[in-house]
């Protein structure tokens, strides 16, 4: 089923029909690729060369849409744990790029509520799939660490954190009027695109860049009072003792509520930029697969294991999951 599902996407990949963006636009044939993990492709190892600590996967979706277009030039400098403002940083340092652009994509804001620290913080296990018994693992920061974490990504998004039920909601005001009340989120990645599309402008024709922002997906289903299982495979212990990865209950609800989110404020940055700047456009994935709570497993997301703990992998897309991104940017493309 999953190699059926594998050859679907790559079948896709390659029969894209498109207008080349330099064609379209006038622009020079230069494709930049900015932001964070879920751009640079980590826990795809092998890294291409020079990409230092930024895990550059030659299997990222940035590869798969220079491969498909086989015209523009890929200036690939996402990086894995960038924050909006290192990807501010980005944009100075591929000023030229940009200048030259016809595509830009991106991903930002992940790492400004420390997705990746919050659910390693969080991360507990149990002693059988069906246990809501939920432990804390050595390595991480334990109850107290976890609630931290969740309060400090939640004042970024302007929300709350119900004691009760573990929903991380947006006051009323907010939601409806995100437009004249950004959260300090909404308003980094304001910022940030505002910087984007002035660089990827083009000075000889005023067109410029296509600059497509795609959204992280969601992670995680929600179930019941059960733990969610985030990792297919056991740890043996010492002892003859066996574990699962897990996230408690209201955990996943509250990781949940932070990934929707931030899915949220990232849509709403670019439809308040869009009405003026008909050349950004948001981009979801929206076959992607959120990891199922009861098995551990999902085809397009890397779950909780050694190596991808090593790797950097953890809740990261698999091949699977960066190839399906590479479709949803082709086809925002015209």
């Amino acid at each position: 089923m999953r190699l059926g599902r594998f050859a679907f996407v790559v079948t896709l990949l390659s029969t894209v029909v498109l207008v080349s963006p330099a064609r379209a636009t006038g622009a020079a044939s230069t494709y930049v690729a900015l932001g964070d993990s879920y751009t640079s492709g980590a826990g795809l190892s092998p890294y291409l060369a020079g990409s230092s600590g930024c895990s550059r996967s030659p299997k990222a979706y940035p590869e798969d849409v220079a491969r498909v277009l086989a015209g523009p030039h890929l200036d690939f400098v996402a990086c894995s744990g960038a924050t909006i403002a290192q990807i501010m940083r980005q944009v100075h340092r591929a000023n030229v790029s940009l200048a030259n652009s016809s595509l830009v994509t991106l991903t930002a804001g992940g790492n400004d509520v420390a997705f990746s620290k919050l659910s390693l913080s969080c991360l507990g296990a149990v002693t059988s799939p069906s246990s809501s018994d939920v432990r804390y693992l050595p390595f991480a920061g334990g109850a107290s660490a976890c609630a931290s974490a969740v309060t400090g990504a939640a004042k970024l998004l302007d929300a709350r954190v119900h004691p009760q039920t573990g929903a991380v909601t947006a006051p009323y005001a907010v939601t409806a009027n995100t437009l004249s009340a950004p959260s300090p989120l909404e308003g980094r990645l304001l910022a940030l695109l505002q910087a984007v599309l002035q660089a990827s402008t083009s000075g000889n024709s005023g067109a410029g860049a296509n600059v497509l922002v795609v959204a992280y997906p969601m992670l995680l289903t929600h179930r019941t009072s059960h733990a969610c299982l985030v990792g297919a495979s056991p740890v043996d212990l010492p002892g003859g003792a066996t574990i699962y990865p897990a996230f408690a209950s209201l955990v996943t609800r509250e990781l949940i509520g932070i990934n929707s989110l931030v899915r949220r404020e990232t849509a709403a940055a670019v439809r308040t930029l869009a009405s003026t700047q008909p050349r950004l456009r948001l981009v979801n994935a929206a076959s992607f697969v959120p990891l199922n709570c009861s098995t551990g497993v999902s085809s397009d997301l890397n779950g909780v294991s050694v190596s991808t703990l090593r790797s950097g992998g953890t809740l990261h897309p698999t091949e699977l999951g960066q190839a399906l991104m590479a479709t949803a940017v082709l086809s925002q493309i015209h």
